[in-house]
């Protein structure tokens, strides 16, 4: 299991900001004990703690396209990692970790990649060149993730509760097999995740570990 954290469209990018974002990080460390990582862009916070179990030397998150123009923080594992990698001729990939193909899939087909994917996963995307982002969660909702807003109108998506509970006026269980697609604006009001057409079938033979504890 891994721990993520993202703070998206924050009124507040000062200093203590980001302290504070790395101290509500740090209540997700018992998830993943191997690496820390943020990633800020403007108002924008990405944080993760890994877990290594695919590509334990190389694989530490957050991960990136080429560029670095899109940052994805994730939990889980992409079975069928391989397959779309094949797909990719021409990107470069920077690890050899399964979840690093979220981030080039996206770059090729938007957010229609979500619907590529056989595993058991919960991401954030964001793509720094137009501030959008993607978050979503596998079909059967195996590793979890929940939503928040701030009082700042501010968009929050953690592993665990506890890492919203002190900074969202309000925050749910993000459904299984649904995605959230926003587009340079933040709100309180922002639209409820949908409903994503699943065409995989979630198999946890083809998984490295067993499912457990996500």
């Amino acid at each position: 299991m891994c721990g993520i954290l993202a703070v998206l469209g924050v009124a507040d990018v000062s200093l203590a900001k980001r302290s504070r974002i790395i101290e509500l990080s740090r209540r997700l460390r018992h998830r993943g004990p191997d690496w820390s990582g943020l990633h800020c862009h403007q108002d924008c916070y990405l944080a993760h703690q890994r877990l290594a179990i695919v590509d334990p030397t190389s694989g530490d998150q957050l991960l990136y396209n080429e560029d670095k123009s899109v940052v994805v923080t994730v939990n889980g594992e992409i079975y069928n990692h391989e397959e779309l990698k094949a797909k990719l001729t021409t990107h470069k990939f920077q690890t050899v970790s399964d979840c690093e193909v979220i981030a080039h899939l996206y770059e090729e087909y938007g957010e229609e990649f979500v619907d590529m994917l056989d595993g058991m996963f919960a991401f954030v995307l964001l793509d720094t060149r137009d501030k959008s982002f993607i978050a979503a969660r596998d079909a059967i909702g195996i590793c979890p993730l929940y939503m928040g807003w701030g009082l700042d109108g501010s968009v929050w998506f953690s592993s665990e509760m506890k890492a919203l509970s002190d900074d969202c006026e309000r925050f749910i269980t993000f459904p299984p097999g649904h995605l959230v697609l926003q587009q340079n604006r933040w709100s309180k009001e922002m639209v409820q995740p949908t409903m994503v057409s699943r065409k995989h079938s979630l198999n946890p033979l083809q998984s490295s570990s067993p499912p457990r504890d996500v």
